[in-house]
């Protein structure tokens, strides 16, 4: 992610409508899959500048890592202490360690050079039974200048998720397309942006009552994500199992 991105993150996270309304998606999923709501072990796996482990802490001790010393400086700016610089492709805990695994946009990255290696080093820190919520951006044809400033190399398709995770061994207990009441608006900017100058990324302060209406929409999915899988969307949510080991 380009340096500029890690201080606009920093300044909009607690009230941007886009981190808003996926923190609601993801305590949707988390209070639906998690077997139990508090005292787990959490990891958040390239967690930039630490919105998401704020959010993280009402569901156990979290923690970060991110291969970004600058966005390490933002977490302990917030005053998070428990993050460390690394790679999700090798984590240094040991095996069994947490019982959930976040990962927030972080394996569509150019960082990342192997996308089952980091799914691997995931599911081996993950404990026997450990949930890994993860998300990535939808769809390759959407690549815009945002993609470019926060250094995404690929955005993915449900059909390439569920072949990840299966073959890391995950069971998947939720694979969908997430932001889809936007969706039609977003790719109409997009396509308007590919014959005008664009210089940053999506992520910018809006004024207060244009970032209401369009949190409102993420709200609603929010509702209906534990019900059903939507059929397209800006981004892909998975929720991932790791088996258990046979006895003997």
């Amino acid at each position: 992610m380009e340096k500029a991105e890690y201080q606009v993150m920093f300044a909009v996270e607690k009230k941007h409508f886009w981190y808003r309304g996926m923190g609601r998606v993801t305590g949707a999923l988390l209070r639906k899959y998690l077997p139990q709501l508090t005292h787990n072990i959490i990891l958040d796996a390239g967690c930039g500048t630490g919105g998401a482990l704020l959010f993280l802490r009402k569901f156990g001790k979290a923690r970060g890592v991110d291969i970004s010393p600058l966005a390490l400086l933002y977490c302990k700016k917030r005053g998070l202490k428990d993050v460390k610089e690394c790679s999700i492709e090798k984590l240094p805990f040991r095996n069994n360690t947490f019982d959930l695994v976040t990962c927030f946009d972080v394996l569509c990255q150019q960082e990342v050079k192997n996308d089952t290696r980091a799914l691997a080093e995931l599911y081996r820190v993950l404990k026997p039974n450990g949930l890994l919520l993860l998300r990535v951006p939808a769809y390759n044809w959407l690549q815009s200048y945002h993609d470019v400033s926060v250094h995404t190399k690929h955005r993915y398709n449900t059909n390439e998720i569920s072949s990840l995770l299966r073959e890391v061994k995950f069971s998947i207990l939720k694979l969908s397309y997430i932001n889809t009441i936007l969706f039609p608006l977003v790719v109409a900017k997009r396509i308007l942006l590919h014959f005008s100058v664009h210089t940053h990324s999506d992520v910018t302060p809006l004024p207060p009552h244009l970032n209401t209406f369009l949190f409102l929409p993420l709200l609603l999915e929010s509702f209906f994500i534990r019900f059903f899988d939507f059929p397209f969307g800006l981004s892909i949510i998975a929720v991932g199992k790791k088996k258990r080991a046979p006895l003997g």
